[in-house]
C-alpha cells in the first residue's frame, strides 16, 4: 500500500518549541540523509503515529521533500490518513519503506502487547479549579510535542510512577488531535487538551511538580498560567518542582551549539551538565527561565487573553528561592512579605 503526500504544511504554532528529532537517514549514495520523525517504532495494537520525513544535506541544512510511504504488510500497520499517520492493526513485524526521488529509508514496525484504550480528555476551557495538596503535570503526554527521540520519556515515565506511589494525583496535557503513545502510563487522574499548555484553570495545590514539554516554552507557559492562578487566592507558600530528567530542551543553548532544523532535543539534565558548577548553572539556565516567567507574560504572546492582572504585579511582594537538589540555594528574589515561591529543580546530574 503506497500514498504520497507533500511535507510543505504549516507547523503548529501554538507550542512554540521549534524542534525536530534527529534520526539518522540512510539515502542512496551521494544523496542527502532521509530523516523520519519520530525514531518510535514499537506500537500497540489500535496505536495511531504521525510519521514526518525531511531532507537534511551534508552541511546540517535541510529541506521538506514530498515522499511515499509503502507498506509491507498493512494488516499489522495501515495508512489512514495521507499525511503520515499510520495506525497499528494487529501483532507483528512489518517494514515502512520511505522513498523520494532521490533517496531511500527502510524502517522496521512492530507491533505488540494489548491494545490500550485512547485518553479520554476535556478542553482547558471546560475546567475551572482542580484542588489537591500536590499534582504532577506532564506537558505533551501524547505526541502532540517535539520531543520526537523521547529522549525525556524515561524520565517522565519513572516521576509518573513515583505519583502513582505516593498517591499524588497526575495530570497530563494533551492535543486532541495528535496520537497518543509517548507516556507509558495511560491512565491520568485529569487529561485536559491543551495544546501548548497555556490554560485558565485554578490550582488549589501547594505543590506541583512539571515534566514534559519544552523548558523554555511550553512549561514556562504552564508555569506561568499555574502560577496566576494560584497566587489570586490567598496561598502563603507555593512550591513548584522541575525533575531535569524529565524535561527536554532545544539544542539552541552557547555558541556553537546551534543546529539546522531539525534539531535534537536535550535533557534540562545535560544542559545543566554543561556548566562548569551550580552557580553558572543558576546564573545560565535558571535565572533566564525566571525573568521569563515573570517578565514575558504570556510567553511568546500566547494566549492572546491571559488572565489578569500582570503575573509581575501578583508576585510584587514574592520571595523567590532556588533549590538544586538540596545542595545549592539562592535568592532569585526577596519580597516584602512572608509568601514564599520555592522552585526545587531535582536529578539535575
Amino acid at each position: 500500500m503506497t500514498f504520497r503526500w507533500s511535507s510543505s504544511r504549516a507547523l503548529r504554532p501554538l507550542c512554540f518549541c521549534s524542534a525536530f528529532l534527529h534520526a539518522a537517514g540512510c539515502g542512496l549514495l551521494g544523496s542527502p540523509r532521509l530523516e523520519v520523525l519520530p525514531q518510535h517504532f514499537l506500537l500497540h495494537p489500535g496505536e495511531q503515529i504521525h510519521y514526518q520525513v525531511v531532507e537534511r544535506s551534508d552541511n546540517g541544512g535541510s529541506r521538506s521533500v514530498d515522499y511515499e510511504f509503502t507498506v509491507a504488510d498493512p494488516s499489522i500497520v495501515r495508512p489512514i490518513e495521507p499525511k503520515g499517520v499510520l495506525e497499528a492493526v494487529g501483532r507483528g513485524r512489518t517494514e515502512l519503506v520511505v522513498r523520494t526521488k532521490t533517496s531511500e529509508r527502510r524502517l522496521p514496525i512492530e507491533v505488540t502487547g494489548d491494545a490500550q484504550p485512547p485518553m479520554a480528555a476535556v478542553p482547558h476551557s471546560s475546567v475551572r479549579e482542580i484542588a489537591a495538596k500536590e499534582f504532577l503535570f506532564v506537558g505533551h503526554a501524547n505526541l502532540d510535542g517535539f520531543d520526537h527521540t523521547a529522549v525525556a520519556k524515561p524520565g517522565i515515565d519513572r516521576v509518573v510512577q513515583e505519583a502513582r506511589k505516593n498517591g499524588v494525583p497526575v495530570v497530563y496535557w494533551v492535543s486532541q488531535v495528535y496520537p497518543n503513545w509517548y507516556t507509558a502510563d495511560r491512565h491520568p487522574d485529569y487529561a485536559i487538551v491543551s495544546e501548548g499548555q497555556e490554560h485558565h484553570i485554578r490550582v488549589d495545590a501547594e505543590r506541583v511538580t512539571f515534566a514534559g514539554g519544552s523548558f523554555m516554552f511550553c512549561v514556562l507557559r504552564n508555569v506561568q498560567m499555574t502560577l496566576h492562578g494560584m497566587l489570586t487566592r490567598d496561598a502563603r507558600r507555593i512550591t513548584f518542582v522541575f525533575p531535569a530528567q524529565a524535561i527536554w530542551v532545544e539544542d539552541i543553548w552557547g555558541p556553537g551549539e546551534k543546529r539546522g532544523y531539525p534539531a535534537p532535543m536535550l535533557l534540562l539534565a545535560t544542559l545543566f551538565g554543561r556548566r562548569a558548577n551550580d552557580a553558572q548553572a543558576y546564573d545560565e539556565v535558571v535565572v533566564p527561565f525566571l525573568d521569563r516567567v515573570i517578565t514575558e507574560f504570556p510567553v511568546a504572546g500566547y494566549p492572546s487573553n491571559p488572565p489578569t492582572p500582570p503575573l509581575g504585579d501578583l508576585l510584587h511582594d514574592w520571595s523567590v528561592v532556588v533549590h538544586f537538589g538540596g545542595r545549592f540555594e539562592r535568592v532569585y528574589r526577596r519580597g516584602g512579605s512572608i509568601k514564599t515561591l520555592l522552585v526545587e529543580f531535582q536529578d539535575m546530574r
